[in-house]
C-alpha cells in the first residue's frame, strides 16, 4: 500500500467516525459531511501552522494551534452519538473562532468571509427551516458584531501584509466551499446509489410477491374448485327433499355449514316400515369434518340397511365399535369422532325410540316441550368409553306431536348486543314458542332468529336443526 492509499484509508476512517447501522442513509450522509469538512479545516490549520513556523510568526501560529485544537470537537460528538450537537458545533465553533480572529487581526484580513461561507453549510446539515434560518442569522450577527467592533477599535495584532493575508483567506474560503461541494457531491452520489439499490431490491421483491400472489391465487382457486366438488359429493349423501317429504310429510331442515363443506349432516332412511332419522356432528368443520361425515354416513348405512339394527342405542353401540376399528383408535392417538342423536319411528305400532351421544332429543308431549337427555359419551374421540352401552328411550307416539334433533352449532353461535352465545335455554324457549306453527313457519322463525342473533359476526360452527311433526 503506497502513501496515497494509506492517507486515503486514514481519511475514510476519520470521515466515517460515528456512522452507525441504525442511522438512516440521509443522517449518515450528514455525519460524513460534518467529519469531512472538519478534517479539511484541520488540514488547512496544519498547513497554516507550518507556514507561520517557517516565517517565524508566533503571533499567528499560536492562534492557529488554538483553532486546530477546537475544530476536532464536533467529530468527538459524532463518535459519542450526539449527532445534532456535532452539526451545531460544526457551525458555531467557526463563527466564534473566526469572529475572535477578525477582532484580533482586523477586518482587512478577510476572516469574516469564512464565516459567511460556513453559514451556508446549515442548508446541508438541517432539514427544518427554523434551524437553517437561525444559524444563518447567527452567522450574520457575528459578522455585523465584529465589523461594528472593528469600525470603532484598532486590531489587537496588526500585520503589514494585509493584502496577502486577505488573498489567503479568500483562497481558504474558496477551498472550503470547493471541498464542501465535493464532499456533498460524493456523499449525494453514494446516497443516490443506495436509494437506487433499495429501489431495485423493492422492484425485485415486488416481482417476487406478485409471482407468489399469482401462485397463491391459483392455489386458492384450485382448492375452491376441489372443495366445491367435495361439497357436491357430500350433498349427495344427504336425503333428497322429495325423500324427506315422503318420510316426513310435515318437517323442516335448517342446515347451514360454516364453510363450503361441513362436519354436520343428517341421515334419513326407511327399512322394513321403520323410519330412521339422525342428526350428526363430526369432529371439526370444513374439510376434516367432511371426511368424518363420509365415514359416519357409511357406518350408519352399514348398521341400519345392511345389518338391520333397528334399536337406536344398538346403532350407537355399533358405531362406537366400528369407528374405533376404522380409525385404529386402540393403537393410535387419533381422537376423531362424532356426537349424534338417532330416532326410530314405527308408525304402525305408534312407537318412537331414541338414543343419543351427547345430543339430546326435544319433543312436544301433550303440548309441553320436553328434553330427553343423551348419554354424555361421544362416538369415538377422546370422550368415548369402549365398554359403554348406550341407553335406549322408548315413547308412545300417541301423545307426541313434534320432535327436534339438532347439533350444537345453533346454541353456540355468538352474537346479540353483548356478543354472547345463544345458549340452550334461549333455544328451548324459541322452540316452545313456535312448535304450534306450520313446518314452513317454524323454519322461517329458526332462520330469521339465527340471522338476527349472528348479525355481522362470523358463524361459529356448522348449524343443523331438524323439526318433524308426527
Amino acid at each position: 500500500m503506497n502513501l496515497l492509499q494509506r492517507l486515503k484509508a486514514v481519511s475514510d476512517n476519520i470521515v466515517n467516525i460515528g456512522v452507525h447501522s441504525s442511522l438512516s442513509p440521509s443522517e449518515v450522509r450528514k455525519v460524513r459531511l460534518v467529519n469531512g469538512i472538519l478534517l479539511t479545516g484541520e488540514i488547512l490549520f496544519l498547513g497554516l501552522i507550518v507556514k507561520s513556523l517557517i516565517m517565524q510568526k508566533p503571533e499567528e501560529w499560536s492562534v492557529q494551534i488554538a483553532g486546530a485544537l477546537i475544530f476536532p470537537i464536533p467529530i468527538l460528538f459524532n463518535k459519542l452519538g450526539y449527532y445534532r450537537w456535532a452539526k451545531i458545533l460544526c457551525l458555531i465553533l467557526p463563527y466564534f473562532y473566526l469572529s475572535a480572529l477578525t477582532i484580533y487581526w482586523g477586518s482587512a484580513r478577510g476572516s469574516q468571509l469564512i464565516i459567511f461561507a460556513c453559514s451556508g453549510l446549515s442548508v446541508l446539515f438541517f432539514d427544518k427551516r427554523s434551524s437553517i434560518y437561525s444559524l444563518i442569522a447567527l452567522g450574520g450577527l457575528c459578522i455585523i458584531a465584529v465589523e461594528w467592533y472593528n469600525f470603532e477599535n484598532e486590531p489587537i495584532y496588526v500585520t503589514e501584509k494585509l493584502g496577502l493575508a486577505h488573498i489567503v483567506n479568500v483562497i481558504v474560503t474558496m477551498i472550503l466551499l470547493a471541498v464542501t461541494s465535493a464532499i456533498f457531491k460524493s456523499e449525494n452520489e453514494k446516497y443516490q446509489k443506495k436509494i437506487q439499490s433499495k429501489n431495485n431490491q423493492i422492484t425485485q421483491q415486488h416481482s417476487q410477491l406478485l409471482r407468489l400472489h399469482n401462485d397463491l391465487k391459483d392455489s386458492v382457486n384450485l382448492i375452491k374448485e376441489q372443495t366445491r366438488y367435495a361439497q357436491t359429493i357430500q350433498q349427495s349423501i344427504l336425503p333428497l327433499e322429495s325423500e324427506m317429504k315422503r318420510l316426513f310429510p310435515e318437517h323442516f331442515v335448517f342446515f347451514k355449514p360454516k364453510e363450503i363443506v361441513s362436519g354436520d349432516f343428517y341421515f334419513a332412511t326407511k327399512v322394513h316400515e321403520k323410519i330412521f332419522i339422525a342428526a350428526i356432528d363430526c369432529t371439526g368443520h370444513g374439510v376434516p369434518g367432511a371426511f368424518m361425515s363420509m365415514i359416519a354416513y357409511n357406518l350408519l348405512l352399514e348398521a341400519i340397511e345392511l345389518n338391520y339394527i333397528s334399536e337406536p342405542a344398538r346403532i350407537l353401540d355399533y358405531l362406537q365399535e366400528r369407528i374405533a376399528y376404522s380409525l385404529k383408535q386402540q393403537h393410535t392417538d387419533n381422537s376423531d369422532g362424532m356426537d349424534i342423536s338417532v330416532c326410530m319411528i314405527d308408525r304402525a305400532n305408534k312407537v318412537l325410540e331414541y338414543a343419543g351421544a351427547k345430543h339430546p332429543l326435544l319433543m312436544v308431549e301433550n303440548g309441553i316441550l320436553k328434553k330427553i337427555e343423551a348419554d354424555r359419551v361421544s362416538i369415538g374421540g377422546t370422550l368415548r368409553k369402549s365398554q359403554h352401552k348406550f341407553l335406549n328411550h322408548k315413547f308412545d307416539m300417541e301423545r307426541i306431536t313434534n320432535i327436534y334433533l339438532f347439533t350444537d352449532g345453533y346454541r353456540d353461535q355468538y352474537g346479540g348486543r353483548e356478543f354472547k352465545r345463544f345458549m340452550s335455554k334461549r333455544f328451548l324457549k324459541l322452540l316452545e314458542e313456535m312448535h304450534n306453527q306450520s313446518a314452513r313457519e317454524q323454519k322461517n322463525t329458526i332462520m330469521d332468529t339465527f340471522a338476527h342473533w349472528a348479525g355481522r359476526h362470523e358463524q361459529t360452527d356448522d348449524v343443523l336443526v331438524i323439526g318433524i311433526r308426527l
